[in-house]
């Protein structure tokens, strides 16, 4: 009898236990990389420094922008070496590649 009420409560008490559940936002927002670009080249969006071209390489990192279009500028030691405008849609990653 005693085995059957520790068993009976045991059974009660995991039942009180508290449900476990986890919510994942994904972020869909369009990104693009930059493919080739040296180690001292730096990125440029609409005109604000981003930092080195080489870190948003599509394997490593890729930078995610809003919707619309963006003015992508590369420079290296001071001069364009790259500019473009690009449109980005929905949970799209443009690769630009630098000559």
């Amino acid at each position: 009898m005693k085995r059957t009420i520790f068993a009976l409560f045991t059974l009660v008490l995991a039942g009180c236990s508290y449900p476990n559940s986890s919510v994942k936002t994904v972020d869909s927002r369009p990104a693009i990389a930059i493919a080739n670009a040296s180690p001292t080249a730096v990125l440029l969006v609409n005109g604000v420094q981003i930092g080195p071209a080489a870190a948003y390489d599509g394997v490593k990192a890729k930078l995610q922008l809003d919707r619309g279009t963006h003015k992508v500028t590369i420079q290296d030691m001071g001069r364009v070496v790259y500019e473009t405008t690009v449109y980005l849609g929905d949970e799209v990653t443009k690769t630009i590649t630098v000559p």
